[in-house]
């Protein structure tokens, strides 16, 4: 994963100042550590909520809807419940944060009347939970996946990933998830079913779009060798799944909505061209700098950065 100069000064002044881990802040000259647990209050007019743990990440927990108020707490918890092997590859991790060997779980309790006060379904909310997570790692990532021990279970048995970031410009991962409850979560990496040789055909990066123009995402793949000149014979990968993210104004990275999600994000294959494709769809996205992360199974995840214009999209009818 490529990686800012700046990126890496601002996190080694980051592990300098507040590395919580090693329980050395909140002396004279260093400032406090984030709290292990963060409160928030939910209602049916703040469905969104921001908790920052600074080196130990950063969640923001979204309700399609809330019917009642309720605060909810996060905690932080460096002893990581076990891993499903019948649901997770041998070899599965979780992820280390920093340059560290220590990961992060993130346990829900609140003042509702589900296990552990967490809220209910059609009771509390309605419809889906959205989880996004950004955290800082130096570890190569493979696979990811985002841990999910539902219920009162206190094994992590699913994967709730939908959308993954691996910015070149911002050395920190994001990934997002759904789920219809809460539990613990987990940042987790799973090893490569192969090793392929990724070779991006488009777009080019920094190549600019305009509003409601498609974006041809296509790559191949390899079993070995260079991009340049392979002779041999490019592989269809099922598992491929891309995202799109950007940031907002306090450099927060989000997934915007994107009008062709319901086909799962998944390339086709193109056997005369050699090549995993999707035709990604613009449409009524906001003017701005975008990445563009595609992770799968055969390979580590691979970003692009493009720009978005203003421009007269042919599906608006505005």
């Amino acid at each position: 994963m490529r990686r800012s100069i700046l990126a890496l000064i601002v996190f080694g002044i980051s592990l300098f100042g507040t590395q919580c881990w090693a329980q050395d802040c909140g002396g004279e000259l260093l400032p406090p550590c984030p709290p292990a647990g963060i409160t928030n209050t939910f209602s049916p007019g703040t469905t969104t909520n921001t908790y920052d743990f600074g080196n130990d990440g950063r969640l923001v927990v979204k309700f399609d809807t809330v019917l009642t108020t309720f605060t909810l707490t996060v905690t932080v918890n460096h002893t990581i419940d076990p891993i499903d092997p019948s649901e997770f590859p041998e070899g599965t991790a979780c992820v280390p944060y920093g340059f560290g060997t220590q990961c992060d779980q993130y346990d829900f309790t609140g003042s509702a009347g589900g296990p552990n006060g967490v809220p209910v379904k059609n009771t509390d909310y309605k419809g889906l939970i959205s989880l996004t997570l950004s955290y800082l790692t130096s570890q190569t990532v493979h696979d990811p996946a985002f841990g999910h021990a539902p219920g009162d279970t206190t094994t992590f048995t699913e994967d709730i990933l939908t959308s993954y970031s691996s910015s070149p410009v911002l050395s920190d991962p994001t990934m997002g998830g759904t789920t219809p409850g809460l539990s613990s979560v987990v940042a987790l990496d799973q090893p490569l079913t192969e090793s392929d040789t990724f070779c991006l055909v488009s777009p080019q990066e920094n190549q600019t779009f305009s509003v409601g123009q498609e974006i041809e995402l296509n790559f191949k793949l390899f079993a070995s060798g260079p991009c340049l000149n392979n002779t041999g014979t490019p592989i269809r990968d099922k598992t491929a799944r891309f995202s799109l993210s950007t940031t907002d104004s306090g450099g927060n990275v989000f997934f915007p909505r994107l009008r062709n999600k319901e086909k799962g994000n998944k390339f086709h294959f193109d056997r005369k061209d050699g090549e995993n494709e999707f035709d990604v769809s613009t449409h009524r996205l906001l003017p701005g700098r975008y990445t563009i992360t595609i992770f799968g199974s055969k390979f580590s995840p691979q970003s692009v950065d493009i720009n978005l214009v203003q421009g007269v999209d042919p599906d608006d009818p505005d």
